[in-house]
């Protein structure tokens, strides 16, 4: 079995048990110093992967940050509340971000993490003289992901041109590898755009796109992305319908809502269709409809 699998069954269920006791209001404990073992591995080997950088996001904010050594362990110090929500997310160029939420009633004397990142999937790249195609393979090549946006939304460098580029393109092949993305947490928000907590969310699809410059920059894009994406082959789903589409912000470790996609069938293929305002992690998913917490 899998370590994605078991640590995020481990985690959904203790997530699940400490969501039914929320009500019960702890008091109130100020912050406190709190040191967290995280170990970042290669998920396709196992081996611990050097120089991640690890966050702890909480309260909309970075409450500490740092990387993981040759070893890909970092132990992490920051003052936290008991009883509050955090995120602790890795992240390295060529590898998808990972992330976990982490909670405590009260402070530990000894907590870890551990958190495997995903190989990114170089994206085949082709220029036309009015769009940018990243796909998979050979065009015209069926049930592949592509993503089309138009070329002069490109926004350059000045010393840089197109040639230069490259892409990644991954998405979920399957349910286990959703797992490999960032947590889905989703901000929940009122009708007048309020933040009131987070939420579980439950994916149907998930993709990481990027361009970069022959420096490792990514690129930014001014004009709409549009997205398709095959659903995993083992997705439960298996009728046309509308989703909400989240996008992933490092600054928060969470997913915020950004518009609507559309789920087609194509044959005996889902596609999932969507048009997106930038490039970056996108994901095809409904609310929980166990509630929210705060963070």
């Amino acid at each position: 079995m899998s370590p994605i699998y078991i640590s995020r069954l481990f985690l959904f269920i203790f997530i699940s048990a400490v969501w039914e006791t929320r009500a019960k209001s702890l008091p109130d404990q100020g912050a406190l110093e709190v040191q967290i073992r995280v170990q970042v591995f290669d998920n396709s080997d196992l081996s611990p992967l050097a120089g991640a950088a690890i966050e702890v996001h909480g309260n909309r904010s970075v409450l500490a940050s740092s990387q993981a050594g040759s070893d890909g362990v970092l132990r992490v110090t920051f003052l936290y509340h008991p009883g509050t929500w955090v995120i602790i997310s890795a992240s390295k160029h060529d590898y998808v971000t990972n992330s976990v939420p982490w909670h405590a009633s009260r402070i530990p004397l000894y907590a870890s993490v551990s958190l495997y990142l995903l190989v990114q999937r170089p994206g085949t790249l082709i220029l036309y003289d009015d769009v940018i195609q990243v796909l998979h393979g050979s065009p015209g090549a069926r049930n592949q992901p592509l993503v089309q946006l138009q070329r002069k939304s490109l926004q350059l460098p000045a010393d840089s041109n197109y040639t230069a580029l490259s892409a990644v393109l991954t998405t979920a092949r399957s349910q286990y590898e959703i797992g490999g993305f960032p947590y889905l947490l989703g901000l929940e928000t009122n009708s007048t755009g309020a933040e009131t907590g987070w939420t579980d969310l439950t994916a149907l699809a998930v993709v990481s796109v990027q361009l970069f410059d022959h420096d490792g920059t990514a690129i930014q894009v001014s004009d709409p992305v549009h997205v398709s994406v095959p659903l995993p082959s083992d997705t439960r789903t298996r009728i046309a319908t509308s989703i909400p589409a989240w996008l992933y912000q490092p600054k928060t470790g969470l997913w915020v809502r950004n518009g609507t996609g559309y789920i087609k069938k194509e044959g005996t293929q889902l596609i999932w269709n969507v048009v997106v305002p930038q490039l970056g992690y996108w994901v095809a998913a409904f609310p929980s409809s166990a509630g929210t917490v705060t963070g």
